[in-house]
């Protein structure tokens, strides 16, 4: 027999440890309705994952989340099911959960301890044989709209308020259609970066490494760091994190953003560092640029989202007329521009 103990390695949670054992379903998400909820990880939906155990293993499904459910840097299709094994991270909205997996003889009773919760946080744990019948959530678009214009330079604006859906929470979806890269700035916010950037990718990647440690700021595709979305929730409002949309490799577009950082697209003989990488610069460029220069500029860059500093309640997301398409097939409502600018 086996014993399979999921622990909650990063987000609101972190520390809790869950015991099952085989035959046991545990429905995990935000609210009540799951087996085991933790009401402060917005990122999550009402129910997000499912992790079952038999004899022999471990299986998990996503329920149908509006954020996905990773395994092992993976993303599920909605109700996929697949197999965890022991050391497999499961990643579900803020979340990262870790699984061990033991045999009962060799189980370290230390194991199923459970920590605390963390201070103000109350995660609720109903286990249950036999998983209760998933309910669906209620679609975006009855809850989430957005209004489309066109800029000055050419791209297609579309923007939300950040109290329907938050700027990491809409990123979430949007990477389910256009794989997303952030540029972000830990200096602006004093965050420390993850220890699992230990060896990041610096976007002033001509400077010298201790260099570069203190000014430059770091790009981060969603693959390489699980907890990607808190990246997004710390650094809005800061002036300290743009996320760039591409199908291009990562290494393609560091290339790109360094050219474009050290030389500025018009002038290739500009000796200096220009300031695309932070939204306060690159926010009024991408709405009043001329469109050859922000052509230029997005070479091989779908959409950017991005906040604006005289819009704090709300996001901005640029890209071509195509984006605004995107998000209604992602179940967002498109509401007339106040300026009555339509796409």
């Amino acid at each position: 027999m086996i014993r399979v103990v999921l622990e909650v390695t990063t987000g609101p949670a972190t520390g809790r440890k869950i015991l099952l054992v085989p035959g046991q379903s545990l429905q995990v998400g935000r609210t009540e309705w799951a087996d085991f909820a933790i009401p402060k990880d917005e990122q999550m939906s009402s129910k997000h994952f499912a992790l079952e155990t038999d004899a022999t293993g471990c299986y998990v499904t996503d329920l149908g989340s509006t954020n996905g459910t990773f395994v092992n840097r993976r993303r599920l299709k909605p109700q996929e099911r697949v197999g965890a094994g022991d050391g497999a991270e499961i990643a579900a909205g803020r979340s990262v959960f870790v699984l061990h997996v033991r045999s009962a003889a060799s189980e370290d009773a230390t194991a199923t301890s459970r920590a605390p919760p963390a201070e103000g946080e109350r995660p609720s744990l109903r286990l249950s044989r036999m998983a209760p019948a998933y309910v669906a959530q209620v679609p975006i678009a009855q809850t989430r709209s957005f209004t489309a214009e066109k800029c000055d330079s050419g791209l297609s604006l579309c923007r939300g308020s950040i109290e329907d859906i938050s700027p990491s929470e809409l990123a979430g979806a949007l990477c389910s259609v256009l794989p997303v890269h952030l540029i972000v700035d830990f200096k602006k916010f004093a965050a420390k970066r993850p220890t699992e950037l230990a060896a990041p990718n610096y976007l002033f990647g001509w400077l010298e490494p201790q260099a570069a440690e203190l000014v430059s700021p770091v790009v981060v595709s969603q693959d390489e760091y699980l907890s990607w979305q808190t990246l997004i929730d710390e650094g809005w409002g800061n002036d300290a994190v743009i996320c760039l949309f591409s199908q291009q490799e990562k290494s393609q577009l560091l290339e790109h953003l360094r050219q474009a950082l050290y030389k500025g697209p018009d002038d290739a003989t500009v000796n200096a560092i220009v300031g695309y990488c932070w939204p306060a610069v690159l926010s009024p460029l991408l709405s009043y640029s001329r469109p050859q220069f922000v052509e230029r500029l997005l070479t091989g860059i779908d959409a950017v989202l991005i906040e604006m500093p005289d819009l704090p309640e709300s996001w901005q997301l640029f890209g071509t007329a195509q984006i605004a398409k995107i998000l209604t097939q992602l179940g967002f409502r498109e509401q007339p521009a106040e300026n009555g600018r339509r796409i």
